[in-house]
């Protein structure tokens, strides 16, 4: 894998962000809600990476917003489906999560939440139960998954061998300020969530890609959550 150039190719949308993972193969990560495989497809034809090319779909955690087009990209390019084990079910039954909310942000969020009608979701079951650190090596990508809990149990990350580093809703960006960080507008276990930041940051990452606003820089993370 030596000499082959990874990019972090992001696919963006007002409210949730997917990435695609280009190195000797790509990989997808999170595929937005039902209906954003249109703009996930169409951003693999302008990098010509086509169906085929796809080794893997890694779902950072259970939430639909994150895994609500998994079924139809992986009947579309045939790649398994990564989930941690801890989030597993969300996938097989699309039931919603609790959401527990984080200041006043998480709470309007969740009202509004509790007033739009829940999207159609097509269940599934994934193919590859995540429980520890795992190599990427074998899908064609220079890196590792990493779980990092505390959003949700199962959430995890995936970092790459350049220095790039993909977190899912670990951290949050501002609605206007994108690349400046904040907590995640939902939590399931705070203590366990700082703690998951701080092995980000250990981890020395040059850029961190959040699943909504970002990217980040690691100073930046440092100073607003540990100063």
């Amino acid at each position: 894998m030596a000499g082959v150039k990874q990019q972090v190719i992001a696919v963006p949308s007002v409210y949730v962000n997917a990435f695609i993972v280009q190195g000797e193969r790509s990989i997808i990560v999170d595929t937005g809600l039902p209906g954003f495989e249109t703009k996930i497809l169409e951003t693999m034809e302008r990098h010509d990476i086509k169906p085929a090319d796809i080794s893997l779909i890694v779902i950072t955690h259970g939430h639909n917003d994150h895994y609500g087009s998994a079924a139809y990209l992986k009947g579309k390019t045939g790649a398994p489906v990564a989930v941690q084990r801890a989030d597993v079910e969300t996938l097989r039954t699309t039931a919603s999560r609790f959401l527990y909310p984080v200041g006043i942000k998480g709470k309007v969020m969740n009202l509004m939440a509790k007033m739009v009608k829940e999207p159609v979701v097509q269940a599934l079951e994934p193919d590859i139960l995540v429980e520890d650190e795992m190599s990427l090596v074998g899908y064609g990508i220079a890196g590792r998954i990493i779980p990092i809990p505390g959003h949700t149990p199962g959430s995890l990350s995936i970092m790459l061998d350049g220095g790039c580093i993909l977190i899912g809703d670990l951290i949050f960006g501002g609605l206007i300020r994108k690349q400046a960080p904040g907590f995640p507008y939902f939590c399931e276990d705070m203590p366990t969530l700082m703690k998951s930041i701080q092995t980000v940051l250990d981890l020395k990452p040059k850029i961190i890609y959040a699943g909504h606003g970002g990217p980040f820089t690691a100073a930046s993370v440092r100073r607003r959550f540990f100063h």
